[in-house]
């Protein structure tokens, strides 16, 4: 029995399942997790290995080389980038998307077994490699703490607590706390109170040394207990150092407090700092727990805050620099503001062309759909956010046309006046299979985005799910809502005064349109393809952008001096920019960091670079509107204010992956080679009108200036000093020697010994800083001196003197000289590499950039063992869409299979295969006048356009099979079977057409709006007139042609 025939035996079973569906697609709605985009697990985890005194080439070949070469052994490794600078190597291990989500944290604790395989070919000196596999988490809630009048150590004993508040909130993940400064002890010696005390720096830290480490007395037993022993005097809070004893060199003990300035404070300078309004801050970000409802859990949060601000002292508040959960709320609302738009419009339209009634069953129809598949994207583990929620108006005019083809059907058979089950029953029992067939086809158009193994597959996942899922629920309710309720609500007497005969203008129109290209159809199909071929050629001129802009109110202004640049200075002018900025009314906050980026806040940015001369800016605006129109006037402002800095401004985009959008990747050996292959680029870039002249950069920096104290091996041995020694006294005149850490309560204080003048500042002339040896030099004491101990000619204090004294640095040095270095290299899967790169002017795409330096980049002679490569947007775009074209054959045997299945020949597959390249007709020209981009998300709404066109010519190529088995002339079968489906397929179009056009607005979706509006304006033509003709030719037939016995159509 057919589904359409048991509906009326059954129908309390079905009303009960429709109750079912209302109440479970509102129960799924208000639970299922609610994002502002899909989410994306960045699979990417950093390897830092600390090699302190190292120079930029000795840690790439000695640290970065020997890990790059143990991570490459792992499998399913997508890239490993790598950028070794003095001091320390960072290298990037990225996965593939193809890994399991659940077995990532398997594949780092793979990593770290590899890391830790390669230790023993690391140098002595370099720390143990830490493996950072948490830096993809995105904390979409992040706060400001600021509290007037409070130190950095208050604020963060406060920030502490909040974390551990926070943590106990249902589905809050993890808590990041930014800004925090290390408190630490200055320890100051002058050189002239050490003389006169004879003390020397090695005795202050092995005093320090014994009376802060740990010592183990072990266990006493007394009978049968055991206690354990210990030794007392252990340094214990900050105030115990200054009652440390020392021996000076008359023997007499000496209170460190009188022997040296200790000074409480924090790292000078201050590093990574967070201010907000030029107020000093720290940052708490909260993320949340995967498959959690953000916008719930931003009311937990609220709510918790709340309760705390309420036990907090005066001055203490919390200001939201980026608070996902409103975001995602304002994008729900936004979308679901749309989605209502389009499905009354869809509603009302169709009441208009087909009667109240008739429209009433397909909205009723809609709503169940949209409600119904819910609990199936729930269940099937998707979210709810911008993607998932267009979906529905993506499929809108397929979601209807299902039931539109059927309730036409009825219409048809209740204006001949017939009354009786089988009038409801037959049209659907009819076109189930065909319906069925172009659902299929419709769902195997969008298989190549959602089998796409990158991060713009993974982005439209849900897009697939919402397809599926909601094309069969309306394939089904076609079969049986439309036919039962039409049997419920339409009544004969009342379809008769509507227009439903096939005598009225729009059908003469398409009848006499029809009959004439039939007779000129050799015409009509030359002119077809002149006009693709146009398009196609036209399509060159159509914008290209991987993925468009988000809407936020906010930027974020990358900041960045030449290296060498202390954070104070670029603290300092940070400060001046927010002050200029904040002049302006219609700028909210700003939020400056120095050193890094705060937190990785959000996904659709990238993260800035951790240095000392990096500074970044988080500028909340008015509107998106504002934003944009004031962006040139702040990129202005500073270009001309701070010449010396690289500054740029830069919106929220899901292309974070790379740096800038244009990007041309050089790899080979030779340092000085690729610098000047970058600078011909960028010569070449300089040239082109399209490109922004300040973006213009590569990813090295300049070669750096250092000082290097030049050793004297001869005279160091002589005084038995050693390179340490050098270094230790260096150290202690400039950011101070670490000497230990000790706790003030719960709070960790480093100890930092300093060398400094009288009057506590810095010495300036390094040759002359006192060099302490760490070990005494026996070899300066002659046998004489012994005798002369011996028999008391000669002091202990005036051997002790020679064993142990400092000698200036110019007496173990040749001196201290500057010095040029690489200040990074960078390194692509093992080959140093180097990125010149630059952004278009705004209005102009990267594609067109691109496009115009193209040729002369590429010309540009490289040297053996040298290779280039395009980076930027368009390898990302080039990866997306190789990746979705990969399994394009697989769609389209998918989608021939089901039309040989449906037709059972192979020349009605080919028509409709024939048809498809016709929407580019409307496409192009669309996209040229409104000026929209070809983007991503505008390739996937073709995929849809394509599923809709296929669908209507399905339904039009069986209706002429039907009109021809019934034995009408094959001429007049094509001419009616069209008339008869221009109502369902205008409506069809026009409904999707009207359901896009609260899109149109969006900068996410407009240039899917305009492909789609414009596709289906052309493809409804192209179904009613293309589809006939090719029919006609294929077959042969013309107007005199009349022959029942033909086969070959049938």
């Amino acid at each position: 029995m057919h589904l359409s025939e048991l509906i009326f035996k059954k129908k309390n079973i079905f009303f009960f399942l429709m109750i079912c569906i209302i109440a479970g697609g509102i129960m799924s709605y208000q639970s299922i997790s609610k994002l502002e985009d899909p989410e994306i697990v960045v699979m990417l985890a950093k390897v830092v290995t600390v090699y302190p005194g190292a120079s930029a080439h000795e840690v790439e070949m000695q640290v970065t080389n020997v890990l790059e070469d143990a991570i490459s052994e792992l499998a399913d490794i997508e890239s490993i980038k790598s950028q070794s600078a003095a001091n320390v190597s960072v290298i990037d291990v990225e996965l593939k998307m193809t890994v399991p989500q659940k077995e990532i944290p398997q594949r780092w604790e793979f990593l770290r077994r590899k890391i830790q395989s390669a230790l023993p070919k690391l140098p002595p000196g370099a720390q143990t490699p830490m493996v950072l596999d948490d830096i993809g988490d995105v904390y979409g809630m992040f706060y400001a703490m600021t509290a007037e009048g409070y130190s950095y150590k208050e604020m963060a004993d406060r920030a502490d607590f909040m974390k551990r508040a926070f943590l106990t909130i249902d589905g809050v993940r993890k808590v990041s706390i930014y800004g925090l400064q290390q408190s630490t002890i200055d320890i100051i010696l002058t050189p002239e109170k050490m003389a006169q005390l004879g003390i020397m720096p090695i005795q202050v830290m092995a005093a320090i040394n014994d009376n802060n480490s740990p010592v183990y007395g072990g266990v006493y037993n007394a009978g049968e207990n055991q206690l354990r022993v210990s030794v007392s005097d252990k340094i214990k809070q900050p105030s115990d150092l200054e009652n440390l004893l020392i021996k000076g060199s008359n023997q007499e003990l000496i209170k460190l407090g009188d022997l040296a300035t200790l000074r409480m404070g924090y790292n000078d300078p201050l590093r990574n700092t967070l201010h907000i309004n030029n107020q000093k801050a720290l940052g708490i970000s909260l993320s949340m727990e995967s498959g959690e409802n953000i916008i719930e859990l931003g009311k937990r949060v609220d709510k918790k805050l709340a309760e705390l601000e309420k036990e907090m002292p005066n001055g203490f508040k919390f200001t939201k620099v980026f608070f996902q959960p409103e975001k995602v709320e304002h994008a729900i609302n936004s979308f679901l503001l749309n989605l209502l738009m389009s499905v009354a419009i869809v509603i009302l339209v169709l009441m208009l062309t087909m009667g109240l009634r008739s429209g009433i069953i397909i909205g009723v129809g809609l709503l169940l759909t949209i409600l119904a598949t819910f609990p199936f994207l729930s269940m099937a583990g998707g979210t709810l956010q911008r993607i998932s929620l267009g979906a529905f108006i993506v499929a809108m005019g397929m979601l209807v046309d299902n039931a539109i083809v059927v309730i036409d059907g009825i219409l048809v058979n209740l204006n001949k006046r017939k009354r009786n089950k089988q009038v409801f029953v037959n049209p659907p029992k009819r076109t189930a299979w065909p319906l069925l067939g172009a659902t299929l086809i419709a769902i195997a158009a969008f298989l190549p985005a959602v089998l796409s193994q990158d991060t713009a597959g993974t982005y439209v996942h849900d897009l697939f799910l919402v397809l599926c899922i909601s094309l069969f629920i309306s394939w089904i309710l076609a079969l049986t809502q439309v036919p039962l309720f039409s049997a419920i609500f339409l009544k004969t007497g009342k379809i008769n005064k509507q227009n439903n005969s096939y005598d009225g203008f729009m059908f003469k129109a398409v009848r006499r349109i029809l009959s004439s290209l039939l007779e000129h159809k050799v015409p009509t199909i030359a002119l077809a393809t002149l006009l693709l071929f146009a398009a196609a050629f036209g399509f060159t001129r159509v914008k290209q952008t991987f993925f468009p802009d988000f809407n936020y109110n906010q930027a974020y202004i990358e900041y960045k001096l030449p290296y060498g640049t202390t954070p104070d200075k670029v603290r300092k002018d940070l400060d001046s920019i927010t002050r200029h900025f904040l002049s302006f009314n219609e700028v909210k906050m700003v939020v400056t960091s120095q050193g890094m980026s705060p937190t990785r806040y959000c996904l659709v940015r990238s993260l800035g670079e951790v240095a000392d001369n990096y500074g970044e800016l988080i500028v909340d605006f008015a509107d998106y509107e504002t934003m944009i129109r004031m962006k040139p006037q702040f990129e202005k402002y500073l270009r001309n204010n701070y010449p010396d800095a690289y500054t740029r401004i830069r919106k929220y985009n899901l292309s974070v992956k790379s740096s800038h959008l244009v990007e041309v990747e050089f790899s080979g050996p030779d340092p000085a080679i690729l610098r000047k292959l970058s600078t011909q680029v960028q010569e070449i870039m300089h040239s082109s009108p399209y490109a922004d002249q300040n973006t213009i950069a590569d990813n090295w920096e300049p070669m750096g200036k250092m000082l290097q104290a030049q050793y004297y091996q001869e005279a160091a041995r002589r005084n038995g000093t050693m390179r340490s020694d050098i270094s230790n006294a260096l150290l202690a005149a400039t950011e101070g020697l670490p000497l230990g850490t000790i706790y003030d309560g719960e709070n960790p204080v480093e100890m930092r010994l300093k060398l400094r003048k009288s009057d506590y500042s810095p010495l300036q002339k390094l040759d002359h800083i006192p060099v302490w040896n760490m070990i005494p030099n026996i070899n300066a004491v002659n046998e004489e001196q012994i005798q002369n101990l011996m028999y008391g000619v000669t002091s202990f204090d005036e051997v002790k003197s020679e064993v142990i004294r400092s000698v200036p640095l110019s007496a173990v040095t040749h001196g201290v000289s500057m010095q040029w270095e690489e200040q990074v290299v960078h390194r692509t899967g093992g080959n140093r590499t180097i990125q010149a790169e630059c952004d278009p002017i705004d209005g102009y795409s990267p594609a067109l950039l691109r496009s115009d330096i193209q040729k002369s980049v590429e010309n540009l002679p490289l040297p053996e063992g040298y290779t280039m490569k395009w980076m930027g947007e368009y390898e990302l775009q080039s990866t997306a869409l190789h990746n979705i074209f990969r399994f394009l054959p697989i769609s389209l045997m998918i989608i021939i299979f089901i039309l040989i299945l449906l037709f059972n020949d192979y020349k009605r597959p080919i028509i409709v295969l024939l048809t498809i390249p016709m929407a580019i007709i409307g496409i192009v020209p669309a996209l040229i006048l409104t000026g929209k981009p070809f983007t991503f998300i505008a390739i996937i709404g073709t995929f849809g356009l394509i599923g809709m066109l296929i669908k209507n010519a399905i339904v039009l190529l069986d209706e002429i099979d039907k009109q021809i088995k019934e034995g009408n002339r094959p001429y007049q079968a094509i001419i009616d079977a069209t008339i008869m489906r221009t109502r369902p397929v205008i409506m069809a179009s026009f409904t999707t057409i009207l359901g896009m056009v609260p899109l149109l607005t969006d900068p996410m979706y407009s240039s899917m709006a305009v492909a789609i509006i414009s596709g289906l304006l052309i493809g409804t033509v192209i179904t009613l007139i293309f589809i006939p003709i090719l029919y006609a030719v294929f077959y042969g037939i013309k107007n005199d042609s009349f022959n029942p016995t033909n086969k070959a159509i049938l």
